[in-house]
């Protein structure tokens, strides 16, 4: 590609999250992996697509398209970086936000019961009472409890040294992916659940060259576990999607095991795999490319709707707005897309076809205080042991984590995720209160229940 800047962007990108590790790092600053877990997530949806365009000799989508589109996700993680390492210190200096206090004595079964809860509003989502409006929603973000409780349960495991059961709660996490491609012919929620528990192991362990090793292994593992999955996927869900018995399904995913593939960069199928649906910078440059040929930018629409998602359907039946990217993709980019098919506008798109370049510093600049923020407490409150206060800050923050989808989701997920962690809090409190007459009333028990009522 002739005068292409696609190699510098890439390492400036680089440069940004690098930076973003090292401040952090010699600032000794309180997180819970959802700053890094951001930066990834939205690595991998443009970074590592992009790259495949220095590749000799490939060719799939306009590389003048990918590179506009990578171009503005720059703009976006610099205006993060910024966010999060100067603005965010700055407006805490104010002492605007509650800080964690006390020393909380956790009780031990905490993680597993988030853990059921999870499960339970998983299997709720296949009910009637899982599409009814705004119960939907509660369910949907319920689901999320299981990656609070399997973090939760290898922070146990780690604080007690008992590296056994660390790895078994990691081998649980990375099996989610596979459940979830059984029970839904889906590989993302499996993945992004798996991962996000990973990211937060990778907070709390010490090692960084241990973390960086298997990082590098898993992310290798995964990039094959998906270029075999996307093979098989029309087959997979055929037999998902079809109803039919577990068992079937089992062997339908085992048979895509027993061929499993190896990620090859050399094999320009495995790179079409992953560039035409991992690859948001190429849709990005395709709204850049069109907006400044014909016009028509939102002007705040979708934030707006971003807003108005925030009130639960509950209250306004009537509410003009629906989770999802619609068809907004295609209006701004002027790509048809196969009838049922599911593409995200993407974080960088969104803030775009706002306001342009500028939206997107803008946006990008809010979204490293707010994540930040939401890191830094939960942080704090897992510092204390403060169980219940972590996951109000730390359920919320897993929903800004949806960078490939739209700011509408990630609102109306936040505001859902803030009830569900309430709800989940106040019944963990009142069965603990129900529980405590019927336990054995020796000492020991005793220190494990009290703190369940106090955290």
């Amino acid at each position: 590609m002739e005068d292409s800047k696609l190699t510098e962007l890439l390492v400036v990108w680089l440069g940004a999250v690098f930076a973003v590790a090292v401040f952090r790092a010699r600032r000794k600053t309180a997180g819970a992996g959802l700053v890094l877990a951001y930066l990834i997530n939205l690595w991998l949806i443009h970074w590592v697509a992009s790259l495949i365009y220095l590749v000799p000799g490939y060719v799939n989508n306009d590389p003048h398209l990918v590179e506009l589109g990578f171009e503005q996700s720059v703009y976006g993680i610099v205006a993060f970086a910024f966010g999060s390492l100067a603005f965010t210190p700055f407006l805490m200096s104010f002492g605007l936000l509650p800080r964690a206090s006390g020393i909380h004595d956790p009780d031990r079964n905490l993680p597993k019961a988030y853990i059921a809860f999870g499960v339970v509003s998983y299997l709720l989502m296949s009910s009637a009472l899982g599409r009814a409006p705004t119960a939907q929603a509660i369910i949907s973000t319920g689901q999320e409890l299981v990656v609070v409780g399997l973090s939760l349960a290898c922070w146990q495991a780690w604080k007690e040294h008992h590296t056994g059961k660390l790895i078994a709660w990691l081998a649980i996490s990375l099996l989610m992916p596979f459940a979830t491609i059984v029970t839904r012919g889906f590989i993302g929620y499996g993945a992004v659940a798996a991962f996000s528990v990973l990211v937060f192991v990778s907070i709390i362990v010490r090692s960084r060259l241990t973390v960086l090793v298997v990082g590098l292994v898993l992310g290798y593992v995964g990039l094959s576990v998906y270029v075999s999955y996307m093979r098989d996927r029309g087959e997979i869900r055929e037999v998902v999607w079809g109803g039919q018995p577990l068992k079937d399904r089992m062997e339908r995913v085992l048979t895509t095991m027993s061929t499993f593939e190896w990620f090859d960069p050399s094999n320009r199928d495995h790179l079409v795999r992953v560039d035409n649906r991992m690859n948001q910078s190429f849709l990005v440059g395709a709204a850049v490319d069109r907006l400044s040929e014909v016009g028509g930018y939102a002007s705040g629409e979708t934030l707006w709707e971003a807003v108005l998602a925030l009130v639960p359907r509950a209250l306004w039946p009537e509410k003009p707005v629906t989770a999802g990217s619609g068809n907004v993709v295609s209006q701004y980019t002027g790509i048809q897309f196969t009838p049922g098919t599911s593409i995200g506008i993407g974080q960088v798109m969104e803030f775009y076809i706002n306001f342009g370049t500028l939206g997107v510093i803008l946006g990008f600049l809010a979204m490293g205080v707010i994540v930040t923020v939401l890191d830094v407490q939960a942080a704090e409150r897992l510092a204390v042991g403060d169980l219940h206060g972590f996951v109000l800050w730390y359920l919320p923050g897993i929903s800004f984590l949806q960078v490939g989808g739209s700011l509408m989701e990630v609102t109306s997920s936040a505001a859902a995720s803030l009830v569900v962690a309430l709800l989940a809090n106040k019944y963990l409190d009142r069965l603990q209160t129900k529980q405590a007459p019927k336990s054995d009333l020796s000492p020991s028990s005793h220190r494990l229940l009290s703190p369940l009522r106090n955290a």
